[in-house]
């Protein structure tokens, strides 16, 4: 795959780490797939559409390729967010947060044990999922594993796949982005920080 200049960046900002990427859907369709696949690896456009349905074969191809380029060092994405545009934060966020909604519908939760989880817990789970890269990501989409199943691995009850994985370190740099410490959150504080503003409510106004 021609990664292009966003996994180049990735890849200075991870120091070598983890350099192959993993084969991903192409967003070549309309609306806010194609605006999110052009503003995540250029950093120069915004999603415009999001109301278009994002299933698995309408996430940015770009989100992939910045997990995977930095993973598993989280400070390597903390160093890619604080270097990359304002729009191309906005569109990082948009991307992630339609991965995991490919996943599950939230509102329906997700049975463990016999426990039904509520709507934020198994939207910290499909968050979660999307975190671990396609590889996992689209072994639940495509049906080869059940969102209970992965919550074992979410829960640390089972070993992390594809197997090999290493789970994200949790280091930041920046003091102030303690607290946000996971990859799906990380965008959150980089971008308050760089700002001086949520971006929950810029991504609520688009």
């Amino acid at each position: 795959m021609n990664i292009g200049s966003i996994a180049s960046d990735s890849h200075q900002a991870g120091t070598g780490q983890r350099g192959a990427t993993t084969s991903s859907p192409v967003c070549n369709g309309p609306g806010a797939s194609g605006e999110l696949h052009r503003a995540v690896r250029s950093g120069e456009h915004r999603c415009v559409d999001t109301g278009a349905e994002m299933g698995p074969d309408r996430v940015a191809d770009g989100l992939w390729e910045v997990l995977e380029a930095t993973r598993p060092r989280l400070s390597a994405l903390e160093s890619w967010l604080e270097s990359h545009t304002r729009e191309a934060l906005e569109a990082f966020a948009l991307a992630y947060e339609s991965a995991a909604e490919a996943l599950a519908d939230f509102s329906e939760g997700v049975s463990v044990d016999g426990d039904a989880w509520s709507e934020d817990s198994t939207e910290d789970l499909c968050m979660w999922v999307v975190g671990q890269g396609y590889g996992l990501w689209s072994s639940v989409v495509g049906g080869e594993l059940r969102l209970e199943e992965v919550a074992q691995m979410y829960l640390g009850r089972a070993p992390l796949l594809p197997e090999g994985e290493v789970p994200w370190d949790g280091v930041v740099s920046d003091p102030e982005h303690r607290g946000y410490q996971s990859p799906g959150v990380l965008v959150h504080g980089v971008y308050r920080t760089r700002f001086a503003e949520e971006l929950r409510e810029r991504l609520e106004g688009m």
